[in-house]
């Protein structure tokens, strides 16, 4: 099982999916990648956890990943 964290206004969501071959599986995944591709195009770093450790990644989506965090930049003021 894979997931994403994705911080906001109010806290944090979290997007799962799973990596058996189901048509509802599949389509969690397609909304993960989807959820991943848009929060880069909108100016955000994502990461993923490798050994323990959250890593920025550039990388295309990777279902296998346990888990990833999108991080929303900073705006200053």
């Amino acid at each position: 099982m894979g997931r994403i964290l994705v911080a906001n206004r109010r806290g944090h969501q979290v997007v799962e999916w799973a990596t058996t071959d189901t048509a509802e599986a599949r389509r969690s995944i397609e909304e993960a990648e989807r959820i991943l591709r848009e929060a880069r195009e909108s100016g955000c770093m994502v990461s993923k956890k490798v050994d323990g450790r959250h890593v920025i990644d550039r990388a295309p989506f990777d279902p296998n990943v346990e888990e990833y965090q999108i991080i929303a930049p900073i705006a200053g003021g």
